[in-house]
């Protein structure tokens, strides 16, 4: 009883804490699940200390086990096609700790990377961004030393992380027995406890941040991500089970509008910024990006159309400007349901004197646990396009090809799809809309300049795309997207 309390008074308080975010979807009697799972698009593996077992995901049958030599297997995953396991000759000393590697057609282990005497026993094995990324554990009053390790593609070690003692006072005398990557962070599990702790690498220093910590259906050990629902793969190892784990919220969807709204005058030579804000509320967006926004200009009555847009909308709001104009302003402007906390606004190159364009850069946070890069920007509109395709190249140096953050860039671009222009930038980014979806002539739109694009690929999904049906409070029509941010 005393060790049952304990344990039960913590999956409690982590239930009172986070919800029951992730449940158990499938659980599956599996002999062999005493260290660690993994799993294909067709099959799940049980890994013990000394054999990996293969079981069919769609008959719950066990169908093969591994052939060769181990003596304690951690935790795995799946690299080039092959299941990559963490091995150590825990717990004798001086430790010694190698990655067997399992071919899932033959079911033949054999050792992949020897990697001797690291300084603690390997018990979790990734790769990602090209890097190979090792945890080291050490236990009982040494377990503080345990320590996440990166190595480039020739194991020349990079850089190396302890963690937090916010995570290592919840272990005991164990240590963290398993890790994924989930976009930016870094999951881990320690050896009992229903919980994932989740962190991030640090701008500066040698110790891991701590961001939060989830409860999960199944009890620490080593755990993986699965391929098909893309939730997780952990065990159950009083119950030898392999328990297939999903998120139970709702993904998290975000309305985004852009629209070019021609300081408010529309194509009926109106002055009329309420008109605008009736446009930009009927598609109830969560995110805007405004172009040609003016602020306490003459031409529109000294008005800062920034600050009334977001009094009319009721969405928070920034402005970057880019030129200075009749005694005030003129730039972009974005609007935002969340809050808004970072802005900078960034000068494009400028060819040959033309106006000068920009782009608003802003960090949003989208929920508790998440936030997001959303960019807006405006570039020219002359022939030919040598400032267009040099303020891609600039956009695309600003975000970064390594950079995996879910990012969407918003704006006119004043050039087509199949232009250098968008090639440009289609090189890291990804347009909500599959088809061409024409923003101008207003009256009867033929061409599309317009655009919601999003990154990475795999973190969004389009759940809607579409060219709003309105042709007189703005010289554009304004473009519409609803996305799906991916775990």
């Amino acid at each position: 009883m005393k060790k049952i309390i304990p344990v039960l008074s913590f999956l409690l308080a982590q239930e009172a804490l986070v919800g029951a975010a992730w449940k158990a979807k499938q659980k599956l009697p599996a002999t062999e699940a005493h260290q660690a799972a993994a799993a294909d698009r067709n099959f799940f593996y049980a890994i013990s200390s000394r054999v990996i077992a293969k079981y069919d995901r769609k008959s719950d049958k066990r169908v093969a086990t591994s052939e060769g030599e181990a003596k304690h297997l951690n935790s795995g995953f799946f690299w080039k096609g092959k299941l990559l396991c963490a091995h150590s000759n825990y717990p004798i000393k001086p430790e010694r700790s190698e990655i067997k590697v399992l071919n899932v057609e033959t079911m033949k282990l054999t050792t992949f990377k020897d990697l001797s005497n690291a300084s603690g026993s390997l018990t979790w094995v990734l790769r990602r961004d090209g890097f190979w990324w090792c945890n080291f554990a050490f236990y009982g009053a040494e377990n503080q030393k345990t320590s996440l390790v990166k190595y480039d593609e020739n194991w020349q070690e990079l850089a190396r992380w302890t963690y937090p003692k916010k995570v290592i006072s919840q272990l005991g005398s164990h240590s963290l027995s398993g890790g994924i990557w989930r976009g930016q962070e870094l999951w881990v599990t320690g050896h009992d406890d229903p919980v994932t702790f989740r962190l991030s690498l640090p701008k500066r220093g040698s110790e891991l941040e701590y961001v939060d910590q989830h409860f999960v259906p199944f009890t620490g050990q080593g755990f993986a991500n699965d391929p098909v629902t893309g939730g997780l793969v952990g065990i159950s190892r009083d119950k030898h089970q392999v328990i297939l784990a999903v998120n139970n919220e709702k993904p998290l969807q975000l309305r985004v509008l852009c629209y070019n709204i021609h300081h408010a005058e529309g194509v009926d030579g109106k002055l009329d910024l309420p008109r605008i804000a009736r446009v930009i509320l009927s598609v109830k967006p969560d995110l805007v990006a405004l172009q040609e926004v003016d602020q306490n200009t003459k031409r529109t009555e000294q008005v800062d159309q920034a600050v009334e847009l977001a009094r009319l909308t009721k969405m928070k709001s920034i402005f970057g400007s880019n030129i200075d104009f009749q005694g005030g302003h003129y730039g972009n402007v974005i609007l935002s349901r969340f809050s808004i906390v970072r802005k900078k606004n960034l000068h494009l190159p400028n060819v040959d004197s033309g106006e000068q364009r920009g782009v608003l850069e802003s960090v949003i946070k989208v929920s508790k646990d998440q936030s997001i890069f959303f960019l807006a920007t405006h570039l020219d509109h002359r022939r030919p396009d040598e400032e267009r395709l040099a303020s891609a190249k600039f956009i695309n140096q600003m975000i970064g090809i390594p950079d995996r953050r879910p990012a969407i860039l918003v704006g006119d671009f004043n050039d087509v799809p199949d232009s250098p222009t968008l090639k440009e930038i289609g090189k890291l980014w990804v347009r909500t809309n599959s088809d061409i979806a024409p923003t101008i002539p207003v009256a009867k739109p033929t061409r599309q300049i317009d655009y919601i694009l999003v990154r990475p690929k795999n973190r969004w999904k389009v759940i809607e795309s579409k060219v709003l049906d309105e042709n007189v409070a703005s010289d554009h029509r304004a473009i519409f997207a609803v996305i799906e941010l991916l775990d």
